[in-house]
């Protein structure tokens, strides 16, 4: 973490004002031309002149002149230029803020001629609520260009600094406690099983991770590129710790996965650890461990670039440290917790409401039984919560002001809370009974039954923090399970611990079941049933980890590709899926420019075809991409004619500038959030070198 110094400041230095090193073709002539004849009657009327527009290396700067000196904007292509205070359909800029004080019409001039980027996120499927979009369009933040103490990129920096030194300390007073109470030989056997259990359920959690096959978790969603930081969107979290593996380790696509999944697998010993410290034995711990380890939602998104797979990791060890501090007095563990929250909020700020499930299951007791917890005083409990509540309240009103607001992202909709709430305990059955089964039905049995035995039990506490968890993750967000399949389920990181703690109470009843006479046979029986979940529980979630949306069969198509070839100069020409329109998102196909395929291949550039006219590919090696989004059936999306009009348009283009060297072609499947095609679509990438 140290490394940060060295790291992140010059890293945001690098990002100053500029083009990036990709962007030798930014602007054609007519496009300079057009420009010309927009700002010549501006610079006529006063109070600012056009001192020159400079398009060497095909960059182009624009400089006006005031009383006060010369005011130069920056004018490229979306994605080459560094820093952009305004992004339309195809251009972006950068404007320094004093063109805006002394030019202002000269600003209206440049905003109107690179134009907007209008979005309006609305459903495509009936009764269904919006979806969310992590692609940045519109206006930028212009304060960017210094570092705010606020700045969630050094929040998140000095709070994964924090988490490091705090979970230090919280060991060594753990070592030092043991080390003077003298544990006895028992207390450590019990230690060690633990542990290794934790230790094996997180191998085991790899194996399937990376089994998988490496793709995208939907449409869109990219790492960190070999330079700089890109889109800091929804938080920095995620960028901090892939910019520190970045500057330790060559930074590969296979090394961004790999993190992704490692990640993703540290969530399986983190709730064996929380059935402990639930008052849960290792039998109950186990089955929990297991059951996430071959979740198919789980699995996938760790083999995927989803930022909800860190957000997940990081909210389940918050749960897991506050835990710790309802047996614990120390402040550590209550302090630790709370930095282990702002890191997932500003992983994923959408995260949020659900992180206020974690006090509850604090305060209504051990949902296993008490014989093996040794909590604090409920006073003390309560205290703990109104400290956590405050905290909580704090970090979202900073996540809503520094994320949220910057973002205009939409809200949830009215409609999909009444979704959410109506379909709260409805949903999970259809998840499991509708292919490709994202809940597996061994899960799902498992954690009904385990319902019925804390029930018959008189674990009622256990029930209702259940309950109450699962309305606080998909209400207040207004989605739920029945809606984008995995794309839809990467939102409730919290969702998959809930009903595994559920499942759990198999394991825990079977432990107590085989005490006494049974004891002898104890460890055999539990042995053979924990492989007996393993197996069934592979069985039942291979249809889930194998399952491919159209999106993701057009990402592994592309890295084939683009792998097999010397791209050092090339240009990529696709066809966006999102259009500036006011129509809904079509929600099907791949963005290239906001993948992996960027990290994979950071010598290509990427560019979108124009709305109007023809792209500037007269010379040079150019790569064109005609992927699903060109075959959609515009009876099939009803609700965005003018986009399918926009990009079928656009498709036509693209064909007749490609030429005839067909460099790969293949069928993909049309399994996609909402059909959009008759049958399966075919992809092409066609090659072109002059």
């Amino acid at each position: 973490m140290l490394a940060l110094l060295a790291v992140l400041w010059p890293a945001r230095a690098r990002a100053s004002p500029g083009f990036s090193e990709t962007c030798e073709q930014a602007l054609s002539k007519q496009q300079v031309d057009d420009l010309l004849d927009r700002l010549r009657p501006i610079a006529a009327a006063g109070p600012c002149t056009l001192g020159r527009v400079d398009t060497s290396l095909f960059r182009t700067q624009i400089e006006w002149v005031s009383e006060a000196g010369s005011h130069t904007a920056l004018l490229g292509p979306r994605g080459c230029v560094l820093e952009a205070t305004h992004e339309g359909a195809d251009l972006a800029y950068y404007a320094p803020p004093e063109l805006g004080e002394r030019c202002p019409a000269a600003l209206a001039g440049l905003r109107g001629f690179v134009g907007d980027a209008h979005e309006q996120l609305a459903p495509l499927m009936p009764e269904q609520v919006p979806v969310i979009s992590d692609v940045t369009d519109g206006e930028a933040d212009e304060s960017i260009s210094g570092i705010e103490i606020a700045d969630p990129l050094v929040v998140a920096s000095v709070a994964w600094l924090a988490a490091l030194l705090l979970g230090v300390t919280a060991l060594v007073q753990r070592w030092r406690q043991r080390a003077a109470n003298h544990v006895d030989r028992g207390v450590d056997q019990d230690d060690r099983g633990w542990a290794v259990a934790m230790a094996t359920l997180f191998v085991f959690a790899l194996v399937p991770r990376f089994m998988v096959v490496a793709s995208v978790g939907n449409w869109y969603g990219s790492f960190l590129p070999v330079e700089g930081l890109g889109e800091l969107r929804f938080g920095a979290t995620a960028a901090v710790l892939q910019a520190v593996v970045r500057h330790l380790s060559p930074w590969t696509v296979g090394v961004a996965f790999a993190l992704a999944r490692v990640v993703g697998a540290l969530a399986v010993p983190l709730v064996v650890l929380l059935v402990r410290r639930l008052g849960g034995s290792l039998s109950a711990g186990i089955v929990a461990g297991l059951l996430l380890a071959l979740a198919p939602i789980a699995v996938r998104l760790s083999a995927s670039s989803s930022e909800h797979v860190l957000a997940g990791t990081l909210a389940l060890a918050a749960w897991v440290v506050w835990q710790r501090a309802a047996a614990d007095p120390s402040p550590v563990p209550r302090l630790l917790s709370v930095v282990l929250i702002v890191l997932a909020v500003l992983t994923r700020v959408d995260c949020w409401p659900q992180l206020s499930l974690i006090v509850l299951w604090s305060l209504l007791g051990p949902v296993f039984g008490s014989g093996r917890a040794n909590w604090l005083p409920a006073g003390r409990r309560w205290a703990d919560a109104l400290y956590f509540g405050l905290c909580w309240v704090a970090i979202g009103v900073y996540g809503w002001f520094r994320l949220v607001v910057p973002s205009r992202h939409p809200g949830p909709e009215l409609d999909g809370i009444r979704d959410a709430a109506k379909l709260l305990f409805s949903q999970f059955w259809t998840a499991t009974v509708t292919p490709p089964h994202w809940i597996s039905p061994l899960c799902l049995g498992l954690a009904v039954v385990g319902v019925g035995v804390a029930a018959s039990r008189r674990r009622w506490s256990g029930l209702v923090a259940a309950a109450l968890s699962l309305a606080l993750i998909f209400i207040p967000i207004g989605r739920n399970l029945t809606h984008d399949g995995l794309t839809g389920a990467r939102y409730f990181v919290l969702a998959l611990p809930v009903l595994v703690l559920l499942a759990a109470q198999v394991g825990e009843a079977a432990n107590d079941y085989l005490q006494g006479p049974r004891a002898r046979h104890r460890r055999a029986l539990l042995g053979a049933g924990a492989v007996m979940i393993a197996m069934l529980g592979s069985l039942a979630a291979r249809p889930g980890w194998r399952h491919e949306y159209t999106f993701q069969a057009e990402y592994v198509f592309l890295a084939k590709q683009l792998q097999s070839r010397e791209l050092e100069g090339c240009t990529l020409w696709f066809v966006r899926p999102r259009q500036a329109t006011d129509e809904p998102d079509l929600d099907c196909c791949l963005a290239p420019d906001r993948s992996p395929l960027r990290l994979l291949a950071p010598e290509l550039r990427f560019r979108s075809m124009p709305s109007a006219g023809e792209p500037n590919d007269a010379q040079g090696c150019h790569l064109y991409y005609r992927g699903s989004v060109c075959e959609i059936d515009p009876s099939l999306a009803p609700r965005a004619p003018q986009t399918v009009a926009l990009i079928l348009d656009q498709c036509d283009r693209l064909r007749r500038r490609a030429g005839p060297l067909v460099l790969g072609r293949e069928q993909v499947t049309p399994d996609s959030l909402g059909q959009r095609w008759q049958g399966p679509p075919s992809i092409e990438l066609i090659g072109r070198f002059e």
